[in-house]
């Protein structure tokens, strides 16, 4: 097999994430009752708001009228009513009220498009595609934190300058853990041979030999590896890595645009140490244990990854037409992947 991705990598980064699917675009707790917030993603840019009643509603970001944004408008009981001439929208985007003149004409037949939102893991999640689907795609689930024997954790996210095949491959590849994370805080495995690479469906899996390095901190954090083994998944269009059987970090991307994405990372573990001690932190110093662990491991680690997943788009931009290698036997399908169901996202809107 050619090692040359140049053309697959090319067709990826053309790609965009089927909006089809589930995606993570706010945490719950920052949209207050009567409180309205724009949403920015490549499918669309949406007015995300929440009623008097708790519920949370998101619709098109433009008022039918002059098409100004209703995010700079304000939420009044249920609906949500444009700043500038005070035509309000109910939570499926029918437009229910004018408050001035109609001067002679019919109450205008208006509905902008409203789109389904749900809310799990802290997270508030909006489908961008056809809504006929939503149930047939159900939101990603994380065994390890659901139920009562939950996995503690955390949840992170970051707003990076990168196309989401940029984090696809920084995720997929771990041969960039030795060289990218050197500090003493973000070493954390040593990796060994490629065990295994498959495809099967919408899904990429890659697993590798691991050994906990002595050399890092994360020792001091979490449990001893109950394996050696390490599976990382592209589930498209999520991510997540489970290692030795005592770490889960799940990876969910949401598109700004063709080089921007926000990421939310949530980084769950069978057990917190009291650093430093061989001791399960107890109930009430959990708190504060996972938020020292999110602190000086979770968020260094993650801002050296932001670094490559910046550094990469950067490259590909840069060089977008020169001879491009890979080595590793994920990346190439993860490409073919990302491509696939873009292709099948295209085909459906034009069906």
């Amino acid at each position: 097999m050619s090692l040359d991705a140049s053309t697959l990598r090319g067709q990826a980064w053309a790609a965009g994430l089927d909006p089809a699917y589930w995606y993570p675009v706010e945490y719950d707790r920052n949209i207050r009752t009567g409180q309205v917030v724009e949403v920015r993603s490549r499918h669309a840019t949406l007015a995300l708001f929440r009623g008097r009643d708790g519920r949370l509603a998101a619709i098109e970001n433009h008022c039918a009228h002059r098409q100004v944004k209703l995010s700079a408008g304000r939420v009044e009981g249920c609906r949500l009513t444009c700043r500038y001439h005070g035509w309000s929208y109910d939570v499926d985007g029918r437009l229910v009220g004018v408050p001035h003149e109609l001067f002679g004409n019919a109450f205008p037949a208006v509905r902008l498009r409203s789109y389904p939102v749900r809310v799990r893991y802290g997270l508030i999640w909006v489908f961008f595609g056809d809504t006929r689907l939503s149930d047939e795609r159900p939101l990603p689930r994380i065994p390890e934190i659901d139920g009562e024997a939950a996995w503690p954790h955390v949840v992170i996210d970051f707003t990076v300058r990168a196309h989401p095949a940029a984090i696809v491959n920084n995720i997929m590849d771990s041969t960039h853990v030795a060289s990218l994370h050197r500090q003493f805080r973000t070493r954390t495995l040593i990796y060994g041979k490629v065990t295994n690479c498959e495809v099967k469906g919408d899904t990429v899996t890659v697993g590798h030999d691991i050994r906990l390095d002595r050399r890092g901190l994360l020792q001091f954090l979490l449990s001893s590896l109950r394996t050696r083994h390490q599976d990382a998944c592209y589930e498209y269009p999520y991510l997540w890595v489970a290692v030795g059987d005592v770490y889960k970090l799940w990876n969910f991307m949401l598109p700004i645009d063709a080089r921007t994405t926000r990421v939310f990372m949530i980084s769950c573990a069978d057990r917190v140490k009291i650093p430093f001690t061989p001791f399960r932190a107890p109930a009430a110093l959990l708190r504060p244990a996972l938020g020292l662990a999110k602190r000086v491991l979770v968020k260094p680690l993650f801002e050296e990854d932001v670094w490559s997943f910046e550094a990469e788009q950067a490259g590909y931009e840069s060089s977008e037409r020169m001879l491009s290698l890979d080595l590793h036997p994920a990346i190439r399908p993860c490409y073919e992947l990302t491509i696939r169901k873009w292709q099948e996202h295209l085909a459906r809107a034009e069906a």
